[in-house]
């Protein structure tokens, strides 16, 4: 568990759309522990999921006055986490696409500043034993449809508030809203600026520099292996992905193909020229690229070696072949 994570306290709200009415707790959770390493653990997998967006309320947003209010008076989290479980119960019962869960609050410290979480625990059918003893002995499967997710499994649906800076860390699904697929949490309930995760810009910038580059430059394995050095230098010196400087040295003096790419990637909905990045996307950037070939030789090579002609080099051949040369092979294994 990470030690800059301390959980001040927690309360539970049973959100089951089938029953009519939302179970809201008086007080709050029994953190014994085996509850709080199970909260902690939640807490500590949803900062670091991949998916996370990072945004901010709109100025007009009532339920930052929520907040606020909580802000105001830290000792209420049961008046607060009532009145905002209230709220998503009712949106829920309007929208029936939008599954039945458990809302867990959690007031935190991390890294000496407090937040509040609401994570949405949606239900999963699982399977239990039963001994039934009506009538003689016997060992049944029965089926649990309010099964909460595991300590191993991500949560689907989170929003993490800084209470200093108001600054918001939300995963959400779309569903349908009045016939139209939305994200009714930070659209409709908390009414947030509209945002991408980490991995939806690192996905739109990987996957548009390779059409430009297929487009543009028949596939060249010399550019996309470009891209990846300087996204992997970009996220070690600033911890982030800066558009211009990628298009600027993978298409090094072609201004023409620059401005295609800067152009597609802001079609595809990335509109900021540089998107802050943390250790949740690490293993994207880091990530081994595999080749294969077309008679199904398949080479996988560390991001920070593509580059190294004195290990690999790929050569264009004449015919419109490609030839790749591994070097200085201290050992080699067979798995």
């Amino acid at each position: 568990m990470d030690n800059d994570i301390t959980i001040n306290k927690s309360i539970l709200h049973v959100l089951d759309t089938n029953a009519g009415i939302p179970v809201l707790s008086d007080v709050l959770l029994n953190m014994t522990t085996g509850v709080k390493e199970y909260v902690e653990k939640h807490v500590e997998r949803s900062i670091k999921d991949a998916d996370i967006k990072r945004t901010a309320f709109r100025s007009q947003s009532s339920f930052k006055d929520l907040i606020s209010e909580y802000r105001s008076h830290p000792d209420e989290l049961v008046r607060a986490s009532r009145e905002i479980s209230q709220l998503f119960f009712d949106y829920m019962l309007e929208h029936i696409e939008i599954p039945s869960a458990d809302l867990v609050f959690v007031d935190f410290d991390l890294k000496h500043e407090t937040h509040l979480g609401i994570f949405k625990f949606n239900y999963k059918h699982g399977y239990i034993h039963y001994v039934n003893t009506d009538h003689g002995l016997s060992n049944d499967i029965l089926v649990q449809p309010c099964v909460l997710p595991t300590e191993s499994q991500k949560l689907d649906e989170f929003v993490i508030i800084n209470m200093g800076t108001n600054e918001i860390l939300i995963k959400e699904k779309k569903y349908s809203i009045d016939n139209q697929k939305d994200y009714y949490i930070s659209n409709q309930l908390l009414q947030c600026e509209d945002a991408i995760s980490e991995k939806e810009a690192f996905d739109i910038v990987e996957k548009t520099v390779k059409k430009i580059i297929a487009t543009e430059y028949s596939g060249d394995i010399n550019k996309l292996n470009t891209v990846k050095q300087v996204m992997a230098d970009d996220y070690e010196a600033d911890s982030e992905i800066d558009i211009d400087n990628i298009a600027k040295i993978t298409f090094n003096g072609d201004e023409m193909v620059q401005a295609k790419f800067k152009e597609a990637v802001e079609q595809n909905g990335l509109f900021e020229k540089t998107v802050p990045v943390t250790q949740n996307i690490e293993k994207k950037i880091f990530k081994k690229q595999k080749f294969i070939t077309d008679t199904g030789i398949e080479i996988s090579i560390p991001a920070d070696q593509l580059n190294r002609n004195d290990i690999i080099e790929f050569k264009n051949n004449p015919d419109g072949t490609i030839s790749v040369e591994i070097k200085n092979i201290g050992l080699l294994n067979q798995k």
